[in-house]
């Protein structure tokens, strides 16, 4: 399980008195006003400092943001009071880059998987990239949103109906273990069923684990 600490690397919110929700909104902009401000992170309505935007882009586009295991944090300070906050989150995200869905295997993160395919020799790519950055928004992702809980009652009737199966079969359950008992032929073709119903459940929950309920759009132009 990775860990990208930033002020290096971003989202769930907690800590310091911050709350995650569904439906939430930064904007991530880098201001200047007559000398270079440090950039600043709108996060529910109020302006945040944060010092590393760079590196938390970085570390994003570089890691296997698609990972169920993914798990950022980025430090913030309030804008005026300097209080610190902490803002978190677990699982996988979905990451727009000038308005393109940026695919899992991609050049920015192709040390961690095909490295042929891109032949990547250096980062240039990617600091040149960060000089160009504009505007960078963390949205949840209501598409996201809606597919997990579409996949959500489809596990659940998905679970009824292994349940009413077992039942009808008249079979033991031990813990995660079902005891089969001497089968005849009418229960061979409910226990193919079941195999069947096993195998479409364990395909749903990798969905749904793997269904990003966080999008980050970055704009260079």
């Amino acid at each position: 399980m990775k860990y990208f600490f930033a002020t290096l690397i971003f989202l769930i919110i907690s800590s310091t008195g911050l709350t995650g929700q569904e439906g939430s909104k930064i904007d991530l902009n880098n201001v200047n006003v007559g000398t270079q401000r440090l950039p600043t992170i709108f996060l529910f309505g109020e302006e945040y400092t944060s010092r590393d935007r760079n590196e938390l882009i970085r570390g994003i586009l570089r890691s296997q943001f698609y990972r169920e295991s993914l798990k950022i944090v980025i430090n913030l300070e309030e804008f005026t009071s300097k209080r610190e906050f902490s803002f978190r989150h677990s699982g996988p995200i979905e990451i727009n880059l000038d308005g393109k869905k940026l695919k899992n295997q991609n050049y920015y993160n192709s040390f961690t998987s095909n490295k042929q395919t891109y032949q990547i020799k250096d980062d240039s790519k990617l600091v040149r990239l960060l000089l160009r950055v504009k505007n960078v928004r963390i949205d949840s992702s209501l598409t996201g949103i809606i597919k997990r809980k579409a996949i959500g009652k489809q596990i659940k009737l998905t679970k009824e109906s292994i349940e009413k199966l077992i039942n009808e079969m008249k079979l033991e359950v031990r813990g995660d273990t079902i005891v089969l008992p001497e089968i005849d032929k009418a229960n061979k073709k409910k226990e193919r069923e079941l195999n069947k119903l096993f195998r479409v459940k364990k395909r749903l929950d990798k969905e749904f684990s793997e269904n990003p309920l966080i999008e980050i759009k970055i704009s260079t132009n």
